[in-house]
């Protein structure tokens, strides 16, 4: 036997069908209403979620722009430091034909 219907006992005969009655429908609007607070509060976190995946790809984004400026950077360097060795393997040359005179 359920709660309500050990409440309900109490009541005279004539009062138990519509207070059970009542007692059903107010338990019914009270699940409803903590069912519409539940889903506001799953849409509050979506939104919430939502915000957060926005803001993490812009930084992958920034991120992925810094990465690229940094590879150009390192191709650069890499460039560099070939013209260096090339430049320093031009004077090894000129020392040993200064050298040989």
């Amino acid at each position: 036997m359920s709660s309500i219907d050990k409440v309900i006992e109490k009541f005279p005969e004539n009062l138990r069908l519509p207070m059970y009655e009542a007692l059903t429908v107010a338990i019914e609007e009270s699940r409803n209403i903590l069912v519409k607070e539940e889903i506001i509060k799953v849409w509050e976190a979506i939104k919430e979620l939502t915000e957060v995946q926005k803001a993490s790809e812009e930084k992958i984004n920034e991120l992925a722009e810094a990465q690229k400026r940094t590879e150009q950077r390192v191709n650069e360097l890499a460039e560099a430091q070939k013209r260096t060795e090339q430049r320093v393997n031009e004077l090894a040359e000129a020392q040993k034909r200064t050298e040989q005179r």
